[in-house]
């Protein structure tokens, strides 16, 4: 049989050049990629160019930099995330990698979960962990996909780490009123305009602090360049218009200068505190709840925050004013409110009746 099951997977048993050529066997974690591979080598053979395929002692780095080269670089934040699978890659011993399998990720997981970020005294948290796998299992798919990689994803079973459904985090009108006066004292003159779009308009915080003269036009504010690359143009009042264009130029940057800072200072002189990684993106939390507790419609707030998937929009649907609310009318005690108040009704109708009987 040219092509078996095994435990490991699906094994390829076939010599290409005929009985007493050289024989190959290749092992596939999916049956499709072992017809495939024995289909390529027998149409090698019979077309006379064919060579026997070389063992694959690429190590686990080396992928990574396939990968790179390939695809990553072409991604927003492919240096950053070739940063961190370097890191993966030295912590797990940089293995070769056609002997990497899931349960050496696993193993890698327990390990990590127990240790100590560096620069925080803070263990490793679950959702880092998920985000290596997701970043490393991404390497093999691709090149998988791109025919560099013949031996499968190893990670692709891998069940990632459940996490618990973190609680909205959004500024309350109150809080909004406090941060806003103390944006109004601060010494950069940029700050308050920013906050003020991203509460206006969802926008994330670069989104905003990077946006240019030419980008507003017939009142909407035009994102382009987005984390996404998805586009959108989200409308303002002539108001916050006229605060952007005052004194800023009609063509290039209208903020040049860095106000994260600034705002993280406001954020502490109004007595707000956020958890880690809040600090500006809470705006955009902020705009999205509120528009869904003034009973906006989810699907436009999808197109407005500019999410690919409903499913990154509709966690912000149970602030809607009538999410979930037959839960007040509908629960046994209720019911049990509703018939007292009943049998009430009846007894006083009786007793009502009795004494119009006395009286007459």
């Amino acid at each position: 049989m040219a092509i078996k099951k095994v435990k490991t997977g699906w094994q390829v048993d076939i010599q290409p050049e005929g009985r007493g050529g050289k024989r190959i066997r290749r092992t596939f974690t999916k049956k499709k990629d072992a017809e495939l591979f024995e289909t390529q080598q027998k149409a090698q053979a019979g077309a006379g160019d064919w060579t026997p395929p070389s063992k694959d002692n690429r190590r686990l780095q080396d992928l990574v930099e396939d990968w790179y080269t390939l695809h990553g670089h072409t991604l927003k934040d492919g240096t950053k995330r070739k940063g961190k699978l370097d890191g993966i890659c030295k912590r797990l011993g940089n293995p070769v990698a056609r002997t990497f399998t899931g349960e050496d990720f696993l193993r890698y997981r327990n390990r990590r979960l127990t240790e100590k970020q560096q620069k925080r005294d803070k263990l490793v948290s679950p959702n880092n962990v998920n985000h290596e796998q997701a970043y490393l299992s991404a390497v093999f798919g691709t090149l998988s996909k791109l025919r560099n990689w013949p031996h499968g994803n190893p990670l692709k079973d891998v069940p990632k780490i459940k996490l618990d459904e973190s609680a909205l985090i959004y500024l309350e009108l109150d809080q909004i009123r406090a941060l806003l006066a103390e944006l109004e004292e601060s010494k950069n003159p940029d700050v308050l305009a920013i906050t003020r779009l991203c509460l206006a308009t969802g926008a994330r915080w670069g989104e905003a602090e990077s946006l240019r003269g030419e980008q507003i036009r017939q009142g909407k504010v035009h994102y382009v360049k987005t984390k996404n690359s998805k586009a959108r143009a989200v409308p303002i009042d002539s108001e916050l218009e006229d605060e952007l264009r005052r004194g800023r130029p009609r063509i290039g940057r209208l903020f040049p200068q860095t106000c994260h800072q600034a705002f993280r200072g406001a954020v502490e002189r109004a007595g707000i505190h956020l958890p880690d990684g809040q600090m500006t993106h809470v705006l955009r939390h902020t705009f999205a709840s509120h528009f869904v507790m003034n009973d906006g419609n989810i699907l436009k707030l999808k197109d407005i925050l500019g999410h690919q998937t409903l499913t990154m929009t509709v966690r912000y649907a149970k602030l809607a004013p009538r999410h979930l609310a037959d839960a007040v009318e509908k629960n046994p005690l209720a019911t049990l409110k509703r018939q007292q108040s009943v049998n009430a009704d009846e007894r006083e109708g009786v007793q009502a009746s009795v004494k119009n009987a006395e009286i007459g």
